[in-house]
């Protein structure tokens, strides 16, 4: 079996998807993606999903037709981790070689691909119990009521993971259930069984900027309010994980009266570019990543795509 395995990252709305799925109608592929945002159920336009989801296959498909696993996953008040993620991108990577396809893990999630690029650590499995009971102390006391507690048994953990209450949940459950630190299971990390070649997506930082300032006001006019009625009126608390996701923290102050819509906008847009920054950050501390140059003026996405193509087959 062929051991490579391609990855396109970026920054947010820098071209990543439409790039895969050319690459995939140039050679056969599907894609797996990397964005702890869409694995949400019902939060669509403000986690910029492509496609539409396909009912009788159960699963989101691009417009082109490749299907995009990982996505509409978990309902928002639950949690997937970047553990969940690599499990589950290894058996589909190994699927759909074993089906004569190609897999392309795409995405901006640097923790995601992280984790499967370099490795999974044997971590324990996750437990319902424990982390309703969590999530109620968040709910009744917030997050800084389990940071207090994860201090005291893995002080460690609990600075790296001070502002993030997902990451402060898995840390206590995993202290719970095992006695040991989360550092300690990922230093008895697994090496992958694939050779990951990754390919990130750079832009002209005021180009990305302007990307990231249109799709703000794009998805606003798309129905990003009204779908974050419609999950909020499922009985989803806002303060629910999936609510996280960049932009519906705003959206719900709007809908409470809180901002008006020109607000909204705008602290979207400024929030999404403080992330792309980051990301930007992230991806250049990665060893051997192949930058991808894009021009908003000419952007193309199956040149971008015939680019990666061109260069892996001459690797192999």
């Amino acid at each position: 079996m062929n051991k490579t395995v391609i990855v396109i990252c970026g920054a947010t709305a820098s071209g990543k998807t439409e790039i895969a799925s050319s690459l995939c109608e140039l050679a056969g592929g599907e894609i797996i993606s990397a964005d702890s945002r869409q694995v949400y159920k019902f939060l669509d336009t403000g986690t910029n999903k492509s496609g539409v989801y396909n009912a009788a296959k159960k699963i989101r498909e691009t417009a082109a037709g490749i299907p995009q696993h990982l996505t509409d996953l978990i309902n928002p008040d639950a949690i997937f981790t970047a553990g969940d993620f690599s499990r589950e991108a290894n058996r589909l990577i190994r699927d759909i070689k074993n089906s004569g396809k190609t897999p392309v893990v795409t995405g901006g999630t640097g923790l995601y691909i992280k984790a499967l690029v370099n490795g999974l650590a044997p971590m324990p499995e996750k437990n319902d119990a424990i982390r309703a009971e969590l999530k109620e102390v968040i709910k009744q006391r917030g997050p800084g009521a389990l940071y207090l507690q994860l201090k005291a048994v893995d002080p460690e953990g609990a600075e790296k993971n001070r502002s993030n209450p997902q990451r402060l949940i898995r840390a206590l459950e995993i202290f719970r259930l095992t006695g040991k630190p989360i550092a300690y299971w990922h230093s008895r990390t697994v090496k992958p069984e694939w050779n990951f070649v990754q390919f990130a997506t750079l832009w002209k930082r005021e180009e990305l900027c302007q990307n990231i300032n249109e799709r703000s006001a794009a998805m606003l006019k798309a129905g990003m309010v009204e779908e974050t009625k419609e999950a909020l009126s499922l009985g989803y608390d806002k303060n629910s994980p999936g609510f996280g996701s960049i932009g519906y923290r705003h959206v719900i102050s709007f809908i409470e009266g809180g901002i008006d819509i020109k607000r909204t906008e705008e602290l979207i847009a400024f929030d999404t570019r403080r992330y792309a920054k980051r990301q930007m950050t992230w991806f250049r501390n990665i060893p051997g990543v192949r930058w991808l140059e894009i021009e908003k003026s000419s952007f193309d996405p199956k040149q971008a795509a015939a680019s990666i193509s061109k260069q892996i087959n001459n690797m192999l």
